[in-house]
Order: C-alpha cells, then sequence, then structure tokens
C-alpha cells in the first residue's frame, strides 16, 4: 500500500515542469517577434538560459557530484573517488552533459525555445490577421527547416551513442515532431485567410 501511494505522490508532483514548460511558453507569446526578430529572441535566451545553466554548472552541479562521490556511483570518476576538487572538476567536465541530474531542464528549454522560436512567429502574424507574404512567412518556414535540420543531424548524428539510440530513438522522435509542425502550420493558415474565414 505505501509503494501505491508513494507512486501517486510521485506522478503528481511530476507536474511541475511540464507546467514550468508551459508558462515559459505562454510569456514567450509576449515577444515582439515582428519587432525584434530571431536574433535578439536567440540573444535574450542566451542571457536567461544558456548563462545561468553554465554557472549553475560551475557552482551547484559539480560541488554536488564532489560530495556525492561516497553514496552514487555515477558520480565518481572511473569508479575511484578523487580528493582533489580541481582535478574532479577537470575529469568531470567532458562527461557533464550525462550527469545533469535536475539541471536538465534549463538546456532543454533553451532547444525547446529554438524549436518553437519560427512557429511562434508565424502564429503570432495569424493572430493579428496579418496576411500571408512569400517573403515574411516563406523566411519564418525556412528558418524552421534550418533549424530542424540542424537538430536532427547534430543530436541524431554528431552526438550519437556508441548504441545508436540517435538513429534508433530520437530521429523518428525527431520526424514526428517534424509532422506536428507542419500541422501545426497547416492549422494555422486554415484558421484565417485574407478573406476572413
Amino acid at each position: 500500500m505505501q509503494q501505491k501511494k508513494d507512486g501517486l505522490i510521485k506522478s503528481l508532483v511530476q507536474i511541475g515542469i511540464p507546467m514550468f514548460f508551459y508558462i515559459s511558453g505562454m510569456a514567450s507569446t509576449f515577444f515582439n517577434t515582428e519587432g525584434k526578430g530571431f536574433a535578439l529572441f536567440l540573444w535574450e535566451k542566451v542571457l536567461r538560459l544558456v548563462i545561468p545553466f553554465v554557472v549553475a554548472i560551475f557552482i551547484f552541479l559539480i560541488p554536488r557530484l564532489y560530495f556525492g562521490q561516497e553514496y552514487e556511483d555515477f558520480t565518481r570518476i572511473d569508479g575511484e573517488i578523487e580528493e582533489n576538487f580541481w582535478a574532479y572538476t577537470i575529469q568531470t567536465l567532458p562527461t557533464i552533459m550525462s550527469k545533469l541530474s535536475w539541471l536538465w531542464y534549463l538546456p532543454a528549454l533553451f532547444v525547446d525555445c529554438l524549436l518553437t522560436y519560427p512557429l511562434l512567429a508565424f502564429t503570432v502574424r495569424r493572430s493579428r490577421k496579418i496576411p500571408w507574404s512569400p517573403r515574411d512567412d516563406g523566411n519564418i518556414i525556412l528558418l524552421q527547416i534550418a533549424i530542424f535540420t540542424i537538430w536532427i543531424i547534430v543530436t541524431c548524428f554528431y552526438f550519437d551513442t556508441e548504441k545508436d539510440f540517435g538513429v534508433l530513438y530520437l530521429l523518428p522522435s525527431s520526424l514526428t515532431l517534424v509532422l506536428t509542425f507542419v500541422f501545426f502550420y497547416s492549422v494555422q493558415m486554415a484558421i484565417h485567410t485574407e478573406g476572413g474565414d
């Protein structure tokens, strides 16, 4: 009975991260995509997500991993406890992305923001009833294609593991995401047309 209670509690508390992503998505709709553009959006996300992520690695994560060596196997380097903090830091940095634990959400949110910015810009144009423009809307769609192409090449092939998990799992899920975005773009076009439909 206690295991069932614990399972229920674990399921209920996992709503935090999805809600955080949802609130972040709602907040991003206030970004002036028409006036500021992608470069400023990217720079603001670097300032708000990437820089705090890098700082948190050195201030929070590496000390937490260092002090956890006695209790958790994954924090050790080659199964051995390293007493020297600076040596531990240098040896841990190449594999730090596999030891992010609770810090994973910052790079994940950054990637989500990059992947969804073109759809956000496209949606803002449709919600403001801006007529289709081959130049502006076409550039948004080209940006979306470029971002997805870079994402798929980097994650599925460049950062692939020795067991080909990128090709086996991430490539099909990325292609499914691409199809989902095609659906969203199509629906956005159906919501408003120049004739008012």
